[in-house]
């Protein structure tokens, strides 16, 4: 089946709301027309101009990116400097541009539940909590043969979203009415009882909040190493995993480092948030000097793997995830990786 950038977009809103990302951040659509059509996409930790390059040559249609291209304000394009040089070839070779930020760092199975797989971390837990959303159940009467209608609606444009339905009275005889039950997200509840009132009419509704269902997403994980390490052991195990050719750290190596607590990308400012969640070493990016000594003298280990080492774990987690995504939907697709991507610093 043939697929447009949508569709894409809507896979990724799925497994990434836009909601997840901080108040600063600008994922999402960055450059493109949203209807065009996508036959493959290239999944990448930045978008550069050796992408986009890349991209042409390859009759690639779409790119998602980890970070955004657009993450500052633009009050002018001037194409023969760099931004305005890629947007340019963007527009003029019907690319389409996508981000996923820091709502892919937060949900699950995105940047920190691919660098916790990475290093072999067994039973991980969240370490930031970032967004608590209330779950509702929706009580409402109405004809059964309409609940059931009801009911198609919410699994095909829900999925994920609401749950949990059923009917109670005699569901088999569809000229009845009776009461329906169903579980809503409270950010989807507006456009779901819309599209109830839709289908169902007028109908009578009781809306209670349950207090054990809310759904809680956070950033960073904490797990356990595949075995306990000393110190020094443990940052050149983390080196050896993620391939990072140089790895500052700061702290005591003459411990025993059995818990380590992760967040991709930056994150020192959580260094103490991971001591008291139990955590041995505390692995990010991004590390500066005060921070460092703060974390050394609370009696963590901290390792500072570097923006480009502790993000781009994800490209090959969801080049998979998409692929198999687009199997299971029989759409017409190619992933490609930016596997050769580098470092944008240097090492000597």
């Amino acid at each position: 089946m043939n697929i447009k950038a949508q569709d894409l977009m809507n896979l990724m809103e799925e497994w990434a709301p836009q909601k997840l990302a901080e108040s600063w951040d600008h994922p999402g659509l960055q450059v493109g027309n949203p209807e065009q059509p996508v036959k493959k996409v290239l999944i990448s930790l930045d978008l550069t101009e050796e992408n986009v390059d890349r991209a042409v040559k390859d009759g690639v249609s779409m790119i998602i990116s980890h970070h955004p291209f657009l993450f500052k304000s633009l009050h002018s394009i001037d194409l023969s400097g760099y931004k305005g040089r890629v947007i340019g070839k963007l527009i003029k070779h019907d690319i389409l541009s996508f981000a996923a930020h820091t709502n892919l760092d937060t949900a699950r199975d995105g940047v920190n539940d691919a660098l916790a797989e990475a290093l072999g971390l067994s039973n991980p837990e969240g370490l930031v909590k970032e967004k608590t959303e209330p779950l509702l159940k929706v009580a409402a009467y109405v004809e059964f043969v309409k609940a059931k209608e009801f009911k198609g609606l919410l699994e095909k444009k829900y999925k994920g979203m609401a749950g949990h339905f059923y009917l109670l009275g005699d569901a088999d005889d569809s000229s009845r009415a009776g009461k329906m039950e169903f579980n809503v997200k409270s950010s989807s509840f507006r456009d779901v009882l819309d599209d109830m009132k839709e289908i169902c009419g007028p109908v009578h509704y009781d809306i209670y909040e349950l207090k054990n269902g809310a759904s809680v997403e956070y950033m960073g994980r904490v797990g356990e190493l595949p075995e306990a390490l000393p110190g020094k052991e443990a940052l050149r195990y983390i080196k050896a995993k993620l391939g990072i050719p140089d790895l500052r750290y700061a702290g005591n190596t003459d411990i025993t480092v059995r818990k380590v607590a992760v967040l991709g990308g930056a994150g020192s400012e959580f260094a103490a948030l991971a001591k008291a969640k139990g955590a041995d070493l505390y692995l990010t990016g991004d590390l500066k000097y005060h921070e460092a000594q703060d974390a050394s003298a609370m009696r963590l280990l901290i390792a500072d793997g570097g923006h480009f080492y502790t993000e781009r774990v994800i490209v090959p987690k969801l080049a998979a995830r998409i692929r198999k995504a687009a199997a299971e939907k029989r759409w017409n697709l190619e992933v490609l990786e930016d596997s050769g991507a580098v470092d944008i610093f240097g090492h000597m």
